[in-house]
């Protein structure tokens, strides 16, 4: 008898093949050529050919069982357009152990969670067996061919704007309109904090940045979507910071800048990432930042420690962060940020 091909194998018969046709992959770490995906055997009349970051795939026209793999654009992208996925990376970064990132933490019910991005199980896919998977082409690059035989896979490119991508994934589930909404109503927020503020903060400077304390050193972070925020609504970027560092492969540049070298980073105001608060806050409100700045002696010397414009925000959605994580800051500048200022200089 012929063997059946992979697009004559019914759904019952598919899945417990394709497991074994994966144990042995990844048990041999073989990277084999893929010769069928999945999508390829999606008829025209219950899929759509989806063009992304890594190739045109044929999506299911109603997927229902969405796997969020790499856990952060596409996942707060999906979950702004009310798209619940089934299933979804978890963030490693508190303490070794899996968890969702706070600022979506309170939409994970019922999701289930899956490793990291960094330890991505072809194995588990197989068992979950997904109608569609989405994530980041960085994370997704590698084993492209191998989701394409699991299940219809979409890539998006983080070096595009945000919204390009929140369109992206709206195309892919049917939601485009919610997702022109959302981009509206962002674009709207931020005209009116343009009006509002661009006299009265024009030539302000800021610095976004982890601090470093067992290496006694900042991580400056240049080229983040939301520097172009920031300066669309009237902040300036200290010209020097364009050039330090090296570009990493999202676009960003990463530099490690020295007590001895901070004057690459006394500006007006600085925002420091942190992965262990929730919401943004004032260093000289918590005793323990305040505690590393008065440690320094070097770090009193900065202009927004003395004026008390640290703030400390969180890394998670600051970072992170695109469709959701963007306006998040962008309300924190309206609600925390601006309005200080504002009261600073009236004082």
């Amino acid at each position: 008898m012929a063997k059946p091909s992979l697009s004559s194998l019914t759904r019952r018969q598919f899945w417990p093949t394709a497991v074994g046709m994966f144990s042995l992959l990844v048990g041999c770490n073989r990277r084999q050529a893929v010769t069928e995906s999945v999508s390829d055997s999606l008829s025209p009349s219950e899929s759509r050919p989806i063009t992304h970051a890594l190739g045109t795939t044929r999506v299911p026209r109603s997927p229902q069982r969405i796997v969020a793999l790499s856990g952060i654009s596409e996942l707060e992208a999906l979950l702004v357009l009310g798209v619940k996925p089934f299933a979804a990376a978890g963030d490693d970064r508190s303490f070794g152990r899996i968890v969702w990132q706070p600022h979506v933490e309170d939409q994970m019910e019922g999701v289930e969670m899956l490793p990291s991005r960094r330890n991505i199980s072809l194995e588990k896919l197989v068992t979950l067996q997904p109608d569609l998977i989405i994530g980041s082409a960085s994370w997704l690059r590698q084993i492209y061919p191998q989701l394409g035989q699991i299940a219809p896979t979409v890539a998006i490119d983080n070096i595009q704007p945000w919204q390009d991508n929140l369109r992206l994934v709206a195309e892919v589930v049917g939601k485009t309109e919610q997702a022109e909404a959302w981009i509206t109503a962002f674009e709207e927020q931020v005209a009116i904090l343009i009006e509002t503020y661009l006299e009265a903060i024009a030539g302000i400077t800021f610095t976004t940045a982890f601090y470093q304390p067992a290496q006694r050193q900042f991580r400056v972070i240049v080229g983040h979507e939301l520097d172009q925020v920031f300066q669309q609504i009237g902040f300036t970027k200290p010209p020097e910071q364009s050039t330090i560092g090296q570009v990493m492969g999202d676009a960003l540049r990463i530099a490690n800048i020295s007590l001895e070298r901070l004057d690459l980073i006394d500006t007006d105001i600085l925002f420091i990432y942190s992965y262990d608060y929730n919401t943004i806050q004032k260093a000289h409100e918590l005793p323990e930042s305040n505690r590393f700045l008065e440690a320094e002696p070097l770090l009193r010397h900065l202009q927004a420690v003395k004026n008390r414009r640290v703030f400390i925000v969180p890394g998670h959605y600051w970072f992170l962060g695109r469709s959701m994580g963007i306006p998040m800051a962008v309300d924190d500048l309206a609600t925390s940020v601006l309005p200080s200022i504002m009261q600073q200089n009236l004082g």
